[in-house]
């Protein structure tokens, strides 16, 4: 019987043996995940240390991560950004096609990136067009990213839209060789909350406009309760403040790129904030052949037809015309 019993006591320390193994098995591979993400935060808090700049409206950044662009947007927006820009070209579209009879129309799109929005843009006149033939398009995409306009230009040409989008570097906050009055829809897509001086892009929008435009700018923001709800402020606020940037900077391994993303959408003013602001441009405007009398003064600026919550308040698209205000100069009689 006792020989039974060690036999027995032999066994039981067997058995025990495979369930210590695999404890130190797990144990052994939490510890390496543990340390490579210590590694990883490491890396990306050491390149982010300085706090990026507000203003990359010279394209430096997005040449950058020019590469990885596309990738990481979509895997941070769940696919979804697509599907906000496509909710802003059919409504630009629509808005603009019946406003506007003459053709072709002539569309700008700012800080057109990789291009997605003009390559959109294309494709939505060429559906119109099997029911309108007339209803022609030219797109011209604007962007100061050098490497962004090279990946643009591939696509543009892998889907055979030459004859239709031309990509140009360029800069917003002056449109050169754009004639005053001459485009009658414009795009930008997450593109304005990264130039500093917010009111030279918007005056150059209204200088190239024609009267009976559009601009549709897509833009992100912070979402408050009242725009984004529960969800809005207690989940998507969060996520774009601490996972989005966190994340960006892990797959695109360029951390202060990507942590520049949260910053710019902190400062960028909610959507009240920048409806004010395009309402109260004071925008140079030549003055009218017609005027004889120099007394009159003119100021551009965008009346806001609408704004649009999108994404539990995270996304905004805003639809603005132009409009030309004046002011009478007075001038003192000598006597």
């Amino acid at each position: 019987m006792a020989k039974s019993s060690a036999q027995s006591g032999e066994r039981s320390k067997g058995s025990a043996s495979p369930s210590s193994s695999s404890s130190c098995g797990c144990m052994g591979i939490l510890s390496a995940l543990v340390v490579v993400l210590a590694v990883v935060v490491g890396l990306v808090w050491n390149q982010a240390a300085s706090p990026p700049s507000l203003d990359y409206g010279t394209g430096s950044m997005f040449d950058v991560i020019a590469g990885r662009y596309d990738f990481v947007n979509r895997a941070l927006a769940l696919n979804m950004d697509l599907s906000w820009r496509r909710i802003m070209v059919s409504t630009l579209f629509e808005d603009v096609a019946t406003a506007i009879s003459e053709r072709p129309l002539q569309f700008l799109d700012l800080a057109t990136g990789t291009a997605d929005v003009s390559i959109l843009l294309a494709q939505k006149a060429a559906a119109t067009e099997s029911s309108s033939p007339t209803s022609g398009i030219q797109i011209k995409g604007v962007d100061p990213s050098a490497n962004m306009i090279a990946i643009g230009r591939d696509k543009v040409r892998n889907l055979q839209l030459e004859n239709v989008i031309q990509l140009e570097l360029g800069d917003a906050r002056e449109l050169k060789g754009i004639d005053t009055g001459s485009i009658h829809g414009i795009t930008m897509a997450f593109g304005i909350r990264n130039v500093m001086e917010k009111d030279l892009v918007a005056c150059e929008m209204h200088r190239v406009l024609t009267l009976q435009g559009t601009v549709a700018i897509l833009e992100f923001s912070e979402p408050t309760l009242e725009d984004g709800g529960f969800v809005g402020y207690y989940l998507a606020r969060p996520f774009i403040r601490h996972v989005v940037p966190w994340v960006g900077a892990i797959l695109s391994g360029k951390p202060r790129e990507y942590l520049h993303l949260q910053n710019s959408i902190s400062h960028f003013p909610p959507p009240s904030e920048f409806t004010t602001f395009l309402e109260s441009l004071s925008c140079p405007v030549a003055a009218d052949d017609d005027d004889d009398s120099n007394q009159l003064q003119y100021h551009g600026r965008f009346r806001m037809k609408s704004v649009t919550q999108l994404n539990f308040g995270s996304v905004q698209l805003y639809l603005a015309t132009p409009i030309i205000t004046t002011t009478t100069t007075t001038t003192n009689a000598k006597h």
